[in-house]
């Protein structure tokens, strides 16, 4: 399946996703599908949240480009991040197609 397929899958039954950026494995909850600058691109909680009021996020709101993303794989077991991002953020995906519901 490729990245984007995955990807809109992962949107869709908000799931969480694992994949390679930068030769660095991560785990993340994409929250929508767009592009910036003519790039299709991915809004994306990258870490973990424990959804536990106690116990703070460890992860950061990206806007990452597909065509740096590989070896994607659907993490249905891992709780999906819920939160919102900032103004800031979701101005960087220009174009959006897809947004989790």
């Amino acid at each position: 399946m490729s990245v984007e397929k995955t990807l809109r899958d992962a949107i869709e039954k908000k799931t969480v996703v694992g994949f390679t950026f930068s030769a660095r494995n991560y785990i993340g909850s994409p929250h929508a599908l767009g592009e910036r600058d003519g790039t299709a691109q991915v809004l994306i909680y990258r870490g973990e949240d424990a959804h536990e009021k106690r116990v703070p996020p460890t992860g950061e709101w990206s806007v990452l480009p597909l065509s740096g993303i590989s070896d994607i794989r659907l993490l249905p077991g891992e709780a999906f991040h819920v939160g919102h991002p900032d103004a800031n953020v979701q101005k960087e995906l220009h174009k959006v197609t897809l947004r989790v519901a």
